[in-house]
C-alpha cells in the first residue's frame, strides 16, 4: 500500500505570467508533479537505498493507486525484480504532461523540494519525455539510457516507462539493463 503525501506542485502558469527565466525545455509541453507516494514501506529494509522514481505518467491515472492497471502491475514488477521493494525507502512521484504550457520554476522548486526532502541515494526517471525535460537535453533517449547523470545532486538513470514497454515488449530487456545499472550504484556509495 502506498502513502500519499501532499501534491508539491501543479505548474501551468498563463503564457502572459512566463518570463525568459521560465524557458522551456520542450516548448510544447509543461509537466505537473503528482502526489509523491511511500512504496512498499512495510518491506523496507535498513541499510538499503533509497530511491526516487519519478514516472511519465497519463493525467486520467493521477487519482489512481500507483500499481492499477496493466501499467501499474508492470511497473510493480520491474521494480520487485530491481530489488526495491527491499530498499530502505522508495518514494514514487508521477509526471504528467500538459500540452501547451510552458515548463516554470515552479516545478523545477517543486522538484528540487521533493529531492530535498526524499535524500534519495538513486533517482530513476521513467518516460522519454520526462527523460529529456527532466535533464534538459536533447539528446536522443537512446544516448541518455545506460549513463548516470545528475538530477538536483543526485545520480540519476533514465529508463522507458512501463506504458511504453506495453506498446513496446521488444525494449523490456533495454529498461532490465537500466534497472541493473541502477542496482549497481549500490556498491559505489
Amino acid at each position: 500500500e502506498a502513502a500519499r503525501l501532499p501534491c508539491l506542485a501543479t505548474f501551468m502558469p498563463p503564457a502572459a505570467a512566463t518570463s525568459a527565466a521560465d524557458t522551456p525545455v520542450n516548448p510544447q509541453a509543461a509537466w505537473q508533479l503528482g502526489d509523491a507516494q511511500t512504496l512498499y514501506a512495510p518491506a523496507a529494509q535498513p541499510g538499503g537505498l533509497r530511491w526516487l522514481v519519478l514516472a511519465e505518467t497519463p493525467a486520467s491515472s493521477l487519482q489512481q493507486p500507483v500499481f492499477d492497471g496493466d501499467a501499474g502491475r508492470l511497473l510493480n514488477n520491474m521494480l520487485r525484480a530491481a530489488r526495491l521493494h527491499q530498499a530502505d525507502a522508495v518514494l514514487f512521484a508521477p509526471l504528467v504532461r500538459q500540452a501547451g504550457a510552458p515548463v516554470s520554476l515552479a516545478f523545477s522548486a517543486a522538484l528540487a523540494a521533493l529531492v530535498e526532502r526524499a535524500q534519495p541515494d538513486v533517482v530513476l526517471v521513467m518516460g522519454r519525455l520526462a527523460a529529456l525535460a527532466l535533464l534538459q537535453s536533447h539528446e536522443p533517449f537512446g544516448r541518455l539510457r545506460g549513463r548516470v547523470h545528475a538530477l538536483h545532486g543526485v545520480k540519476t538513470l533514465v529508463t522507458y516507462d512501463a506504458a511504453y514497454l506495453l506498446r513496446t515488449p521488444a525494449d523490456k530487456a533495454k529498461a532490465w539493463d537500466d534497472l541493473c545499472l541502477a542496482m549497481s550504484l549500490h556498491a559505489g556509495l
